[in-house]
């Protein structure tokens, strides 16, 4: 049975750069994505944000206001999408976009994706992960560079999770990279049926699974456990107060990847972790955002 989605509504609002942080950070636990497009407007670009529900425009005047302090809050432009059905359609289009050793596309590029990189197909918007948020590609980059660094983590005997997994693209770039089994966990029960379909129409069913479920509390986290790679693209006060449940499930010598962290926020994630023993690797900045690689010494 297919799955019923619910109604979609945008947000485009004109912004110069240093703004876009303030505004992302404002509205990222509502909006369910967050786009950067080019503007002709010299010095600004154009963010759009995806609601699954009608904004409430005089509150998230309010909401910006607080965060842009004595700027004007910009104009905002409030349309209906309708349903998810024809935002799939429009995602279908979604044209190749190499990260890594990976290809990201629509299916109308299925077989225009050349054989020397990895392609996998992303349909479904409403799930947080298409590779164009620096968030996603940064965690995509940050693997890709330590699948080269770290045996361990190309073995087909490694296991991978991904807490708050959204579309399910960082378990599936995993598994399809290494052959490995992934585990992804997110509270949002259409996430899962979204990573679902992404899982199947990438043919990774055999090696990829997702639950909903919160952080590390499902038992299969556990039953899986310990993990040589984790996975959180989040938000930096939840990967602050989950650190000491990540040193549990994290095998000895293992590796994290973590993101959704602004540039300021980084130093406090570090520090959570360096309190459990996970020590920092490497650190990637995009933007006004931060990725992290740590390792459990």
């Amino acid at each position: 049975m297919p799955t019923t989605f619910p109604a979609y509504w945008t947000v485009r609002l004109n912004a110069r750069a240093a703004q876009i942080p303030l505004i992302e950070e404002a509205v990222i636990d509502e909006a369910q994505a967050i786009t950067t497009l080019e503007s002709p407007d010299e010095g600004m670009s154009v963010l759009e944000l995806l609601y699954d529900y009608p904004p409430d425009e005089a509150a998230l005047k309010t909401r910006l206001g607080a965060v842009l302090g004595d700027e004007a809050v910009p104009a905002l432009e409030i349309k209906s999408l309708g349903s998810l059905d024809w935002i799939k359609e429009v995602a279908q289009e979604f044209p190749p976009l190499p990260i890594g050793r990976w290809t990201i596309h629509g299916a109308a590029f299925r077989d225009k994706v050349g054989t020397h990189t990895l392609p996998l197909q992303i349909d479904s918007t409403s799930a947080f992960g298409t590779g164009e948020h620096p968030t996603t590609r940064g965690c995509l980059l940050m693997l890709d560079a330590l699948l080269d660094r770290f045996p361990r983590l190309r073995s087909p005997k490694a296991r991978m999770l991904d807490v708050g997994c959204g579309s399910g693209i960082l378990a599936m770039a995993y598994s399809m990279a290494t052959g490995a089994q992934a585990l992804g966990i997110d509270m949002e029960e259409e996430s899962i049926a979204i990573a679902r379909e992404n899982i199947a129409v990438n043919k990774l069913e055999s090696l990829v699974s997702v639950e909903t479920g919160m952080g590390y509390a499902p038992a299969s986290v556990a039953a899986r456990a310990p993990y040589d790679l984790i996975m959180a693209n989040i938000f930096a006060d939840p990967l602050c107060e989950l650190a000491k449940d990540m040193k549990l499930h994290l095998a000895e010598d293992g590796v994290a990847i973590l993101s959704g962290i602004l540039n300021h926020q980084a130093g406090s994630v570090i520090q959570a972790h360096k309190h459990q023993g996970i020590k920092l690797l490497k650190r990637m900045r995009l933007g006004a955002w931060s990725v992290l690689a740590l390792r459990k010494a």
